[in-house]
């Protein structure tokens, strides 16, 4: 193993720790929740995509037979999972959340079941810019409601702990594209992180903190 080789393996071995190290990131979410008692006020899909996106980057850990990612997104399922319950727990809501999870599922099963009975040589190109589009429009769904932010100017996307952990993996994972030379998983973090960067600048702007501590001022006055 030559020097570059050793290099590689580092960037490997980082990127896998700091994403691992970075999924606990959404503690602060759930500690709100807990301290709330209610996670009405976090959106739901957050943690449903969270899971959502670590089965199928399992999966194309796999098929373009990258261990970090299937090991990394491995431990994903388990740590959204727990999140996710966390949500259901103290949610008002908890029909709207089992409906979501379960049609969320049946779409994961759909796309998994595709990644097993397309050839092996398609696969490993269709499944990435699926996984790439859908990984793509779960990070930057918020974007969409840009005029209401700007109009009530209050983000009401994903909170600020997600969005910091997102640009971190971003840069992370870049880093270990550009050592692997592989063009696909480049993309998606190219995209992501300016997706992810966009919605901190507006959360910045326009924090729902902010409002909220304006509203208890107001009372006490």
């Amino acid at each position: 193993m030559n020097l570059y080789d050793v290099y590689v393996n580092a960037v490997s071995f980082s990127a896998g720790c700091a994403s691992t190290a970075m999924m606990l990131t959404p503690m602060l979410v759930c500690k709100d929740i807990v301290k709330k008692k209610t996670s009405d006020h976090v959106n739901l899909s957050t943690f449903v995509g969270a899971l959502f996106r670590s089965s199928l980057f399992c999966r194309q850990g796999f098929i373009l037979n990258l261990r970090t990612m299937m090991i990394v997104h491995g431990l994903g399922l388990l740590i959204n999972t727990f999140y996710l319950m966390i949500y259901w727990y103290y949610s008002n809501k908890k029909n709207v959340v089992i409906t979501t999870v379960f049609k969320t599922a049946l779409m994961g099963a759909v796309l998994l079941s595709y990644s097993l009975i397309e050839s092996s040589d398609l696969v490993k190109t269709r499944f990435p810019i699926m996984v790439s589009i859908i990984h793509l429009s779960l990070i930057g769904w918020p974007l969409l409601s840009v005029r209401e932010t700007i109009r009530t100017k209050k983000w009401s996307g994903h909170p600020k702990p997600i969005l910091i952990n997102s640009i971190v993996l971003c840069i992370l994972w870049l880093l270990y594209s550009i050592n692997i030379g592989n063009p696909i998983i480049f993309t998606q973090c190219s995209v992501a992180l300016i997706l992810s960067s966009t919605q901190l600048g507006l959360w910045a702007i326009y924090p729902a903190e902010k409002i909220q501590h304006n509203k208890m001022e107001k009372k006490n006055e």
